[in-house]
């Protein structure tokens, strides 16, 4: 049997290492150096998408776990602006590669 305050720190731990190495990625993509055509075309989608998967990924499994009676409209429409940023950097993205 494990305790839940275990689960939640090792949920945590992970969930918050998953979200930083997408934002990392999307901040390598965003402002790295920019080699080859491709990536200069679709590095800006990229990193965007990366970034807004990192804040979507913390948000959802980090922050709601730890702050459960934050107010619903508030937490609702911060995830749900993140989110359609993210598809629409998606979109945008798979609209680049036409």
């Amino acid at each position: 049997m494990t305790s839940p305050g275990a689960v939640l720190l090792v949920r945590t731990t992970l969930f918050t290492v998953w979200s930083a190495l997408l934002a990392i990625a999307g901040f390598a993509a965003l402002g790295g150096p920019v080699t080859g055509a491709w990536m200069r075309s679709h590095g800006f989608w990229i990193g965007l998408a990366g970034l807004c998967a990192g804040q979507f990924v913390f948000m959802a499994a980090v922050a709601d776990r730890w702050f459960p009676h934050a107010d619903r409209r508030v937490v609702g429409l911060v995830e749900g602006s993140v989110f359609v940023a993210l598809l629409v950097s998606v979109g945008g993205f798979i609209h680049s590669l036409w």
